[in-house]
């Protein structure tokens, strides 16, 4: 699985629901110097941390780059049972 983590971030955007992973994936849709084509943590970390605005979101940060890897691994392992069995 080749997703940026700023598009898995995407996915968590709502006008309307109101929940702490909707607000932060609203709030780094509007954030054109966020670093869209990374998906490495301390790279993503440091930029979160040194721009001010997201000292309130640092855990959500936290919850969903985890779910992030954790949505990588799931598609890891899908990847290789699929090579497997072509094999």
């Amino acid at each position: 699985m080749d997703q940026q983590f700023f598009q898995f971030a995407m996915t968590f955007r709502d006008p309307y629901k109101k929940d702490v992973l909707t607000d932060f994936a609203n709030q780094l849709e509007d954030d054109y110097g966020f670093p869209r084509d990374h998906s490495n943590y301390a790279d993503l970390a440091d930029y979160l941390e040194l721009s001010g605005e997201y000292a309130s979101y640092m855990d959500t940060f936290d919850e969903m780059y985890q779910l992030f890897q954790e949505r990588k691994e799931q598609a890891n392992k899908i990847t290789m049972k699929s090579e497997e069995n072509e094999a």
